[in-house]
């Protein structure tokens, strides 16, 4: 397994929880303490639990699209990284989309996952193009997308807390730099793939 390209894939995955805890935590008043511990262990958990489910479906297909698996991941990470550029410049102010409220368990899963949605095609990716190098077996599995969960529940926490700090950071270009890693991960696995088989 490459610990540094998992680590890197984490960070870019927790990219959507962090803005979202951060705007969170610029304007939630009450059970502040209680609240970011709820939310950063929610998104972290689906953070694991979706590339966990796509490396298992992606393991299944690897035979059927062998040959052109790295165009796929490819693809994949253009898309997701194009998609969060597209949504940074595209959002309104993130405070007037969050209730100044705790969340409750409802808002809690349906954030944990709407901030995880890319991380199932990561998932998929991991199995089908070696993202993260080979992961071989379940051990090497579950410490990967361990990383990237335990990544995400730092982020958000950290994030979360520290909104009061620097709430004139520009989120919008922290999206931007995140899509544009992820997109560049896609092209370092497709040439990797080039230069393995030349």
């Amino acid at each position: 397994m490459n610990d540094a390209e998992i680590v890197l894939v984490g960070a870019i995955l927790a990219v959507d929880a962090t803005v979202y805890s951060f705007s969170y935590g610029l304007i939630l008043r009450e059970r502040r303490i209680t609240s970011s511990l709820w939310l950063a262990l929610v998104v972290g958990a689906y953070q694991a639990l979706m590339p966990l489910l796509g490396y298992v479906g992606g393991v299944r297909v690897r035979h059927v699209v062998d040959a052109w698996d790295h165009w796929i991941v490819l693809a994949v990470f253009c898309l997701l990284g194009g998609s969060i550029i597209r949504q940074a410049w595209k959002k309104e102010d993130a405070e007037d989309s969050v209730s100044p409220r705790p969340l409750g368990f409802a808002s809690l899963m349906v954030v944990g996952l709407a901030t995880s949605i890319d991380a199932l095609a990561v998932g998929v990716c991991m199995a089908l193009g070696d993202i993260g190098g080979v992961i071989a077996g379940w051990p090497t599995l579950l410490l990967a997308v361990s990383i990237i969960g335990l990544i995400t529940f730092c982020g958000s926490t950290l994030a979360f807390h520290s909104a009061r700090l620097l709430h004139r950071l520009p989120t919008k270009w922290l999206e931007t730099l995140a899509g544009l890693l992820l997109i560049g991960l896609g092209v370092h696995n497709l040439l990797r793939e080039i230069c393995c088989a030349a």
